[in-house]
């Protein structure tokens, strides 16, 4: 189904997208369609995968991963996680607000905060919930938040949650953003904090903003900046300290978004921030307040990743040299991409509806790889998302250019 027929079925009853949505699921199940990948076996470059309606697992090229570092299967990682099993069990208790904090949590935000330069932070259970936290616990229908086009689900539906008015903004438009703020301060009452959020690595191309002056026109407008950094912590910045560092705006936005399930290869999440800001999300952000604090066991693989970050730079520089050598081999088989200074590698196709028969003839012959449609992104932008790891070998690289070639070559989308 291609992003068309879909915009024309969400348009239909709930019982009629029902009906239809589950008979072509029935309808891919026979015909052997992957409907759905159960993974088996420690997070890696290469993995066991089976489709939800198979029983076989296959060993795959793993090109889908955001443990970019691989770091998820780090000798070191798993032996202070262990060790942190025997001192502490597998559960926090409680509530951060309760009984689930503890000094662990405390010294780990302090270390995450310092990688934004900012004074204190929250950890989350995920992304999703660190995003519901910042804006349920910062902003009611008083405020307005202006939101970058490209922002997370969890961003927009936190929004809507909360009932904060918002208007949205390309990110690569800044001088038609500085004009919609102007627009919004003249309508707007006095008093009225106006909120601003942009992506710094975009999770969709990998691509990085020019945060410089987006920031620039947000100071002179009085606006709350916060930054959704989960795909730069770790691939991008000298130390891995991501977007902020490097673009050299260490501590230039209020508050910073990360997650800890990406480079870092762990769970969790956090936002980091003033002691102020913070103070707020501690005490009224209901995600926070509600939901159980971290485990011991997932604090101490946090801590465990970044203490191998620190220790060995070289990961990202493996990275990041990993990254340019696919990007060149893709682009010499005449493929389209965008070229970014993460881990992310966005493949085009111009044919609506190709990438996903693509992904799963990939899948198939054994290279497991994400893709983004509609409505994750708009029509006619679907793409094939490599996600690249400092482990991967050139000839694992090789394998998979020369894989993707073969099969975009015989759907004639190359």
């Amino acid at each position: 189904m291609d992003s068309r027929a879909l915009i024309e079925l969400e348009r239909q009853p709930f019982k009629q997208r029902l009906a239809f949505q589950y008979s072509l699921y029935l309808n891919e199940v026979e015909q052997g369609f992957m409907t759905g990948r159960e993974g088996f076996g420690p997070v890696d470059r290469r993995m066991k995968y089976k489709d939800l309606n198979s029983d076989q697992f296959n060993d795959v090229l793993v090109f889908g991963s955001n443990s970019y570092l691989g770091l998820s299967n780090d000798p070191y990682v798993k032996a202070k996680v262990i060790e942190a099993v025997e001192k502490y069990g597998i559960g926090s208790g409680g509530s951060p607000a309760f009984s689930g904090y503890t000094r662990q949590h405390k010294e780990l935000e302090q270390r995450l905060a310092a990688l934004a330069g900012h004074e204190d932070a929250v950890l989350l259970p995920g992304g999703y919930m660190a995003n519901l936290c910042w804006v349920n616990g910062l902003m009611n229908r008083n405020d307005i938040i202006v939101y970058d086009k490209n922002s997370h689900a969890s961003v927009i539906n936190a929004i809507k949650m909360t009932n904060v008015p918002f208007y949205t903004f390309d990110p690569e438009r800044l001088e038609e953003f500085e004009k919609l703020i102007v627009r919004i301060k003249q309508k707007a009452k006095p008093g009225v904090q106006i909120f601003s959020t942009v992506e710094g690595v975009r999770s969709i191309d990998g691509t990085i903003i020019e945060l410089k002056q987006y920031l620039e026109i947000c100071r002179a407008h009085d606006i709350i900046v916060i930054l959704d950094d989960a795909h730069g912590l770790g691939t991008v910045g000298k130390h891995g300290r991501g977007t902020l560092e490097h673009l050299g705006l260490m501590g230039q936005v209020d508050l910073r978004m990360s997650t800890c399930s990406k480079a870092i290869g762990a769970q969790g999440a956090f936002v980091s921030g003033s002691k102020e800001h913070i103070f707020l999300l501690r005490n009224f952000s209901y995600p926070y307040l509600f939901t159980s604090g971290l485990a011991q066991p997932t604090i101490a693989a946090i801590s465990a990743a970044l203490d191998v970050i620190e220790r060995e730079p070289e990961r990202i520089e493996r990275l990041h040299e990993n990254v340019r050598y696919m990007q060149d081999q893709l682009e010499a088989q005449g493929m389209r991409i965008i070229r970014g200074d993460s881990g992310i590698i966005p493949v085009f196709f111009s044919e609506d509806g190709v990438v996903r028969k693509i992904n799963r003839a990939l899948y198939r012959r054994g290279l497991f790889a994400n893709i983004m449609e509609y409505p994750m992104v708009p029509p006619g932008l679907e793409r094939l998302r490599l996600s690249v790891m400092a482990t991967h070998t050139h000839e694992e690289i090789d394998t998979a250019v020369e894989m993707i070639a073969q099969v975009a070559r015989e759907h004639g989308a190359l």
